[in-house]
């Protein structure tokens, strides 16, 4: 698995300021779950997520996997709205087909590689890039990823996280 290149190590492309709240979507997240590891003394789990708001403004970014120990069999368990039109997925998570399937070719790596390195740091990961599109410009994206227990000290695990993403011109387009 080749590793999602850096915004900061892109050479050749306009910078622009961080888009603000979008941008910070992740951070939220991690410091959400944070948060509630402290409320719960550590022991907080899928159940401390409050999965019934899914549909609320806090969710739109964020989503739920079922990571598997065979990372490229992992499932989209949850996603919020936002979270779908970015990667244009259905409004509902198929929960029949791993992410590879599910998400486009230019981030199934990214989500792969976020679902793999929690479960090794046993921390929160950050992870930020640009990728080529189709179309000629660029996409810079913000990932976060917690480990999230199903119940305390489980073996099964999930991700839980946020994405969010932004297009802009090539440096010397338009």
């Amino acid at each position: 698995m080749t590793n999602p290149p850096s915004i900061s190590g892109a050479a050749g492309w306009r910078r622009r300021a961080p888009g603000g709240r979008d941008r910070r979507e992740s951070e939220r997240a991690i410091a959400h779950w944070e948060e509630k590891q402290r409320e719960l003394g550590g022991e907080a789990t899928v159940a401390a997520l409050d999965l019934g708001s899914i549909d609320s403004p806090q969710w739109a970014n964020r989503f739920l996997i079922a990571a598997d120990p065979v990372i490229e069999r992992s499932l989209l368990l949850l996603y919020g709205g936002k979270f779908a039109e970015l990667l244009e997925l259905p409004e509902r998570a198929r929960t029949d087909l791993p992410i590879v399937r599910q998400l486009p070719a230019r981030f199934a790596e990214l989500f792969l590689r976020g679902c793999s390195e929690i479960r090794k740091a046993a921390a929160a990961v950050r992870l930020e890039g640009e990728v080529a599109r189709d179309d000629g410009r660029i996409e810079q994206y913000r990932a976060g990823f917690v480990s999230v227990g199903v119940r305390p000290r489980a073996l099964t695990w999930l991700a839980f996280g946020a994405f969010n993403s932004r297009v802009v011109e090539a440096a010397g387009a338009g």
